[in-house]
């Protein structure tokens, strides 16, 4: 009599390891997406750490120009295409966040609500929208 398994059972097998896949992977994907969107808040509070450092060396005035590559740390990248440096790298200088990954940031307009170099706000992207984090001198909505 020779051993092993009938082909019932191979059939038996290889279906429950596609029904754990068909879990599995949705998951997984879902997982690797908030993931992405972290990095984009931990690279919206590393911009924050520099422009401050930025202001700390400038007597208090916030950045008006975009001199941040010396500030920020080499590994500063967008998480969705990988791509670093500014102005669609990844960050926006002077602009709002408006692509996958990307950190933006802003200076008001002297408009009279604040006076240019002392104010800023620092937005980020994700998969589809704005992440639910704005950061601001002294204050995170």
């Amino acid at each position: 009599m020779k051993k092993g398994f009938t082909l019932i059972e191979l059939m038996i097998v290889v279906v429950i390891i596609g029904i754990l896949a068909a879990i599995a992977i949705p998951n997984f994907v879902q997982i690797i997406d908030k993931a992405k969107v972290s990095s984009v808040k931990a690279n919206m509070h590393t911009f924050q750490v520099a422009i401050e450092t930025y202001a700390v060396d400038s007597a208090g005035v916030y950045p008006q120009t975009d001199v941040m590559t010396s500030y920020l740390p080499n590994n500063f990248k967008n998480p969705y295409t990988n791509a670093t440096g500014g102005n669609g790298g990844a960050y926006n200088f002077g602009s709002e966040a408006n692509a996958q990954g990307l950190v933006g940031y802003e200076t008001p307009n002297p408009d009279g609500t604040a006076l240019a170099g002392q104010d800023y706000k620092i937005t980020g992207y994700g998969k589809d929208r704005l992440v639910d984090l704005i950061l601001t001198p002294g204050t995170t909505q």
